[in-house]
């Protein structure tokens, strides 16, 4: 060994984004010791930065380890990818929740490029050069980038390092471009289409359309090519934009540049091609403690009975009426299952709730559920009374300490990537909800591997009270909820937690070995 190596990993702070990479790190200092972790990103998640960090280092004392060294937060200035797309002027996320159709499903296509990078020309040049000043400070032996980051792949794709992509992403992402005859326009699903798989006969046209507009606002977008002609005036006349439609959304990814991916080829759709560079680790999901380490309380409180997990993730959050429809929803699910005078212990709900500001801007006060909001508790009171419902802004534990408590019997989720593999991995029954682009794609995949149910296809991209009622009834209490619930564990047991982080870190490690930075006994 010759002294310390070190990885430099760039991300978004958007947890979404950033939580295969903390993830991959976590694993990254359990295994080698001759490696420093250098994680570079906004001023959101130095404090997750910091609590991952300790979380590695305690995990490695109660496994008697050697302590790791702490992980090196690098702050870039700037905004990150969320708050970006979260502008007014920009308008992304209310293009992407208009109701799912062909011209609606077109605009959501269309905006594709703003997604890539919801940042002004100034903005990614200024964001550019932090990138640029990390990368010089800490001269890393490999870098690796989390695909949003458009700045990490546009500064490393033009500075010829050595570097890897690291996503949260699915294997479709990057393989459908390179599918034969043509599979990328009649097979697959476009992104944000939010059509069904397989996509039937009728709507191929469809796909048809939304493929040419992809290629049509790829040509001409007047973002990408302001951005691009920023660049060359300031960094260089020959640099070239590298977004993630570059890495497979819409173009081949180049050839050499290896790309980990969060799937794996058992869990995504079928694919004639996979290509070379790409590995599938698995899901990668961040080490969580046990639920009674993590709250006690809410460990004892789950252990009551079998419980419904709802939680629509930071970016989906629901209106007073929206709310109030999901939770007549659980009501009726409740009622039913009150009915079936089962001997086991009752059925109750934790319904993790973000909520949209009011029309002031201001946030309602955690966990009081007056005025609009009243109507939401007022729906299942009398659970609430019995203790049977819990309905909370804010949880203590993380979603997979909850998860693997083994009192979970359905998640409700937006569809997440995070969220769909995290229940994929618990083995639990999912109902998702999806509303935007990737979320679609997880619920059709729910339903291709028989565990769970695309709960809003009539609502999309909302919910509606029956739609939901109906889902929930068929996962807890249908004639297949027992195969569902056998076939999510036996997914699970395919996908421990634990394995997509490790493989991801070691195919890391090995391509430090493979390229002379690293020692063959990491």
């Amino acid at each position: 060994m010759d002294g310390l190596k070190r990885l430099l990993l760039f991300t978004n702070s958007d947890f979404g984004q950033a939580n295969v990479v903390l993830a991959t790190a976590h694993e990254l200092g359990l295994a080698c010791e001759d490696v420093e972790i250098h994680i570079a990103s906004f001023q959101d998640l130095r404090s997750g930065v910091g609590d991952a960090s300790r979380f590695m280092q305690a995990t490695a004392t109660q496994q008697k380890k050697k302590i790791p060294r702490p992980f090196v937060f690098h702050e870039i200035e700037g905004t990150s990818w969320g708050p970006a797309t979260k502008r007014p002027e920009m308008a992304i996320f209310e293009t992407l929740e208009l109701t799912p159709g062909l011209v609606n499903s077109a605009k959501g296509v269309a905006i594709l490029p703003a997604v890539m990078i919801p940042w002004s020309p100034r903005e990614f040049l200024d964001i550019y050069k932090e990138t640029e000043r990390v990368f010089d400070e800490v001269k890393p032996d490999l870098t690796i980038i989390e695909p949003l980051f458009t700045q990490g792949l546009t500064f490393c794709h033009h500075r010829g390092v050595r570097w890897m992509v690291l996503s949260p992403n699915t294997i479709k992402e990057f393989a459908v471009p390179v599918q034969p005859k043509l599979a990328a326009l009649w097979k697959y699903p476009i992104a944000c289409s939010a059509l069904p798989y397989p996509i039937p006969w009728r709507l191929i046209p469809w796909n048809f359309c939304f493929g040419f507009v992809a290629g049509y606002t790829l040509l001409t977008d007047t973002r990408l090519k302001r951005t691009t002609e920023k660049l060359r005036e300031e960094i260089d006349p020959c640099i070239t934009l590298m977004t993630m439609m570059e890495l497979g959304v819409l173009k081949p990814a180049p050839p050499n540049l290896p790309i980990l991916v969060a799937s794996s080829p058992d869990i995504d759709y079928p694919f004639s091609i996979i290509p070379r560079q790409l590995t599938s680790c698995g899901p990668i999901i961040r080490a969580a403690s046990p639920i009674n380490e993590a709250d006690a309380g809410l460990a004892e409180w789950l252990s009551q009975g079998p419980t419904i997990y709802v939680n629509l993730g930071t970016h989906h959050k629901p209106n007073p009426t929206e709310a109030h429809e999901m939770s007549k929803a659980f009501r009726k699910v409740l009622e039913h299952a009150d009915t079936l005078h089962s001997a086991g212990k009752p059925l109750q709900v934790l319904w993790k709730i973000g909520r949209l500001l009011d029309e002031e801007g201001n946030a309602p006060k955690r966990d009081s559920y007056s005025g609009e909001w009243a109507l939401v508790t007022d729906e299942v009171q009398a659970y609430i009374k019995r203790d049977r419902v819990r309905i909370t802004d804010w949880l203590v534990a993380e979603p997979m300490s909850v998860l693997e408590s083994k009192n979970i019997v359905c998640s409700v989720s937006h569809g997440g990537a995070n969220s769909f593999y995290e229940a994929l991995c618990s083995g639990i029954p999912q109902a998702l909800l999806p509303a935007w682009t990737d979320c679609y794609d997880f619920a059709n995949r729910v339903e291709l591997l028989g565990i769970g149910r695309w709960a809003n296809k009539e609502a999309k991209p909302r919910w509606q009270e029956n739609e939901l009622t109906e889902a929930l009834l068929e996962i807890l209490f249908g004639p297949e909820s027992a195969g569902m619930r056998k076939r999510a564990e036996e997914v699970a047991s395919r996908h421990p937690e634990w394995e997509g982080r490790q493989m991801a870190a070691h195919e890391i490690l090995n391509h430090l070995v493979r390229s002379g930075s690293l020692g063959p006994k990491w």
